[in-house]
């Protein structure tokens, strides 16, 4: 019977192994890619005013789970805080992000660990797109994906963004061959807003946000 478990164990694995490689490999068989800059005629900005954007947030760290309200709004012209309250009213965190860089302003002590906050940090940032206008990224096509970008930068993840009529649909982030966040995006084309964004972040500290868009 144990021999049967290792067994069932090892095929899992190889299993899984393979479809996290072919997930990446959807991206990488790519042919026909051009380099492009990012722009907003590719698909619509997630922060489009710097006007307060509302969110009902739900977040799940390791075993627990949050609930309660992101507030994201530019206070000068290179400055953002993304605020998230609890239904309580509590502050949990308040982050500053400036063009290359995010700082916890403040933080709620027992969320305070810095691998949590960190992770944290790095989900949002890349999950309202960041730095990801007027970079250089490659455009390409596969039979799997009509249409793709790629940001790569050494030292960091590699960011896919896959697109439709309506504009952008998913961002998935590789560290190398291994997926470590995923990113979901529902646009409502009435409002020319994402009326709901998802992000899981795998790995041993798992992570799970869902923001959905409060209309002003």
């Amino acid at each position: 019977m144990r021999r049967l478990t290792k067994q069932y164990l090892l095929l899992s694995s190889i299993l899984c192994l393979g479809f996290v490689s072919c997930r990446i490999h959807k991206y990488k068989n790519a042919k026909n890619c051009q380099l492009v800059v990012m722009d907003e005629q590719m698909f619509q900005p997630v922060l489009t005013s710097r006007a307060a954007i509302k969110y009902n947030a739900s977040i799940d760290v390791l075993k627990n789970h949050l609930s309660g309200m992101i507030v994201v709004k530019q206070t000068d012209s290179v400055t953002t805080h993304i605020v998230f309250i609890t239904e309580l009213g509590m502050k949990m965190f308040d982050f500053e992000v400036k063009p290359y860089e995010v700082n916890a302003v403040y933080v709620f002590e027992p969320l305070n660990k810095p691998l949590l906050i960190n992770a944290l940090k790095r989900n949002f940032y890349h999950l309202f797109l960041f730095k990801v206008f007027y970079t250089e990224a490659q455009r390409c096509k596969t039979a799997k994906t009509p249409l793709f970008y790629l940001i790569a930068r050494p030292g960091s993840d590699d960011r896919f963004f896959t697109t439709d009529s309506l504009g952008l649909t998913t961002q998935e982030l590789f560290n190398g061959r291994k997926k470590s966040s995923k990113i979901e995006y529902v646009f409502n084309k009435a409002t020319n807003t994402y009326s709901q964004i998802k992000c899981v972040q795998y790995g041993f500290a798992k992570i799970k946000i869902e923001l959905n868009h409060i209309e002003n």
